[in-house]
Parts: structure tokens; sequence; C-alpha cells
């Protein structure tokens, strides 16, 4: 795991000196493919019916698509850039999303947390520390570790605390401590002010019947709804296990709780699921 950390920022480290050579290929290449059908890009003459004529070539007539040609370059580059890093948490997303390994997950992105602080940046060392850290908050939250994560977004959260990224992760926070709460009014009012990517969440809204103990149709939400990952899908049967105890529905709620506990891993879910069947 460390040597995959290590990995992950000696490959930014380098990433200006990447960057500037894709940006000298892709723009070359792109003077190339415009052409193909402007033509000669440069002065040059040419023979028209036996006299030579000097031609201005398109970089002068059409000097627009040369500037074109330089942002195109720039975004084309810098998505590379970004992806090239989001290929890589996107294998280190995997041990929470598909194998439930929340335990895993958290040490993975303390590592690189703790690594990052270490280094004096260079290249794009930086921004792996800016995208792991909203992600290293929703590995506390699902360990249950609420109380580490909002003393982390509030005395050592590097970058804008006001940037959608940070919000996002607040709000999130703030979620998961007014539903470990109980607090059904407090829950309710944080999350019509949470903006659409919240609201629109079965999971979320689930949370906010079962907080007001409108169970019914917490079910009939939850029912409803088929999540693709296994961690939102181990969620999803907790909760609409816990709902089925509650209303009487003992061996559907059963069920629901063993499937969490098959699928579980080492999320905390596990260990309620556990509590209800007696394990």
């Amino acid at each position: 795991m460390e040597e995959q950390i290590k990995k992950i920022y000696e490959k930014q480290k380098n990433g200006r000196i990447r960057m500037i050579r894709n940006v000298l290929l892709i723009y070359v290449a792109l003077i190339c493919i415009v052409s193909i059908f402007k033509g000669n890009p440069f002065p040059h003459q040419e023979t028209v019916l036996f006299f030579n004529v000097k031609q201005s070539g398109w970089i002068t007539t059409d000097s627009y698509l040369l500037w074109g040609c330089a942002v195109l370059d720039l975004i084309v580059v810098m998505l590379i850039e970004i992806c090239n890093i989001l290929r890589e948490f996107s294998k280190i997303d995997r041990m929470l999303s598909q194998e439930c390994d929340a335990e895993k997950y958290l040490e993975m992105l303390e590592g690189m947390i703790k690594y990052g602080k270490s280094l004096d940046y260079k290249g794009f060392q930086k921004n792996v520390v800016l995208m792991a850290q909203p992600k290293y908050i929703v590995a506390l939250i699902a360990n249950g570790e609420l109380q580490k994560a909002e003393e982390y977004t509030k005395n050592e959260w590097k970058g804008k605390k006001e940037g959608r990224s940070w919000q996002q992760v607040v709000t999130n926070l703030e979620l998961a401590k007014k539903y470990q709460e109980k607090d059904g009014a407090g829950y309710s009012d944080r999350l019509e002010k949470a903006g659409n990517v919240f609201q629109n969440n079965p999971l979320f809204m689930a949370k906010k019947f079962m907080l007001k103990e409108e169970d019914e149709a917490a079910i009939r939400l939850l029912e409803d709804d088929t999540e693709k990952l296994p961690y939102y899908e181990v969620t999803r049967r907790l909760l609409l296990g816990v709902c089925y105890y509650r209303v009487g529905k003992e061996q559907q709620g059963k069920e629901c709780m063993e499937y969490v506990i098959a699928h579980g891993n080492t999320l905390d879910c596990k260990k309620e699921a556990k509590k209800y069947i007696g394990m």
C-alpha cells in the first residue's frame, strides 16, 4: 500500500514537464489537422499558370484558427492530466464502492494524506492531496469517525473552504451527524438546503422519512430504488431492513440483514445488521 501511494505522488512529480511535452505534441498535431483542410500554414510560393505567386499561409490569413488550436490544446492537456489522477483514484475507490472494505479504504486515504503532508510539492503533487481530501472524509464517515472528519474539515483542509467540493463534504458530514443523533428536524432542515445532489438521492431521503417515523414511506422509496454499486446497495438493504423490522415484517427484515452481513465486509452497517438477527 505504501509503495502504491508513493508511486501515485511520484508520477505527478513530473507533471508539469509531461504537460509541456503534451502541449507541444498536441499543438503540432492540431496544426497539421487544420493544414489538411486549409493548406500550407506558413508563407510560401506556389506556381499558378506558370507564375510564381506568394501565398501568406493560413497562419496569417486565418490567425483565429491558430489561437483556437492553442485554447483547445490547453483544454485537452488539462483534461488528460486530471483524468490521469482520477484514474488512479478510481482504482482506490473500488475498495469502498465495489469491495465494501471501509477499513482498507480509510487506511489508504490516511496514508495518502499523511504522505502528502511530508512533501515539498512538485509538479501536480498538490492536486493529489486536493482530490484525496473529499474521499478521506467519505472514508471517515463510512467508518463512523464523524468527530475526526469534522476536525479535519475545520482545521486541516487544504484549499478553498467555500468551494463546491468542500461544501458537499461538509453537507454529507452534517447529514451523517444529524442521522446519528436522531435529529429528525435538523436532518430535514439540512437536507432542504443541501441541493439536488442530496435531495434526489433515495438513501438520504429514506433517512429523512425514518427519522420522522414514516417507515412505510421509506419502504416504498427504498423498494423502488436499485443501486448498482455494492456499497450503496448494502446501505439500501440495511435501511430497508430496519424499516421492515419497525413495521413488523421481520422475515423480510431478516433477509435484508443477512444480505448486509454477507456483503458488508468491513462496513459499520454489518455490525448493526448482526444486532438485528442476534449474531
